[in-house]
């Protein structure tokens, strides 16, 4: 029953993204909810008895208007609703080796290349030996390729709806640039080596799919232009 449960759940997150991607903002609200009874689903509430497992302290970097039941959601803008408000770019106000799990979703692409390097290294710091940060970002080759080159028309139709972008040259440097809210754009070569650099394992993953069961169901994005990847702390 469980697992018909999650692949109804799935069946449904995978019609609400293709809504919005068509052009209707009002599923929004019922895609943070499928997320949410997906992971309810997944990991039931623990109850807090004697001896039960600990539970796992995870936190969600940059979580703008997604709230993530059970993480420490932070984000700068005080209008989201966070549990802590906090400048990233600076520091992560928690003691080396306190956090087990990280996800961060379209929030490295908004600092430059040096902001992205201190957040990764504090990420490292605050990771225990065999945490896991889960990270989303635009990909650079994705973003060419199927834009640019292929001129995909599924992707020029949602540019020239959210990005009033009406041929690929506008999508291109709309996708690059966001009207100067994007500052620096991936591909999987580069961040891997930066995150290799700084200490981790890193491998690439599926949308909504990761090998620790509390990784799963956290995604918003899967048009394919994202690069997923986690990386595990050495």
């Amino acid at each position: 029953m469980k697992l018909i449960t999650l692949w109804r759940l799935q069946r449904r997150l995978r019609e609400l993204q293709d809504a919005y991607y068509r052009g209707d903002e009002a599923v929004i609200g019922e895609y943070f909810r499928t997320l949410e009874a997906a992971r309810s689903v997944l990991l039931p509430a623990v109850r807090g008895e004697r001896g039960a497992k600990r539970r796992m302290r995870g936190l969600h970097l940059g979580s703008g208007d997604h709230h993530i039941s059970r993480w420490l959601n932070i984000d700068r803008d005080v209008t989201m609703p966070v549990d802590a408000v906090a400048d990233l770019t600076l520091s992560l106000p928690f003691r080396s080796e306190s956090i087990d799990l990280i996800h961060s979703e379209d929030f490295i692409e908004h600092i430059d290349e040096a902001q992205g390097k201190l957040v990764l290294r504090e990420c490292h710091r605050v990771l225990r030996a065999g945490g896991v940060m889960r990270l989303l970002t635009p990909d650079l080759r994705s973003i060419v390729d199927e834009i640019y080159i292929r001129r995909n028309p599924h992707h020029l139709r949602w540019c020239s709806i959210y990005l009033e972008a009406n041929d690929p040259c506008a999508a291109l440097n709309m996708h690059m640039r966001m009207s100067g809210s994007h500052r620096f754009i991936y591909d999987e070569e580069h961040l891997t080596e930066l995150l290799r650099e700084i200490g981790f394992y890193v491998r690439r993953v599926r949308y909504n799919w990761s090998t620790l069961p509390q990784l799963r169901f956290l995604d918003l994005r899967d048009f394919g232009l994202n690069l997923l990847l986690e990386s595990v702390k050495r």
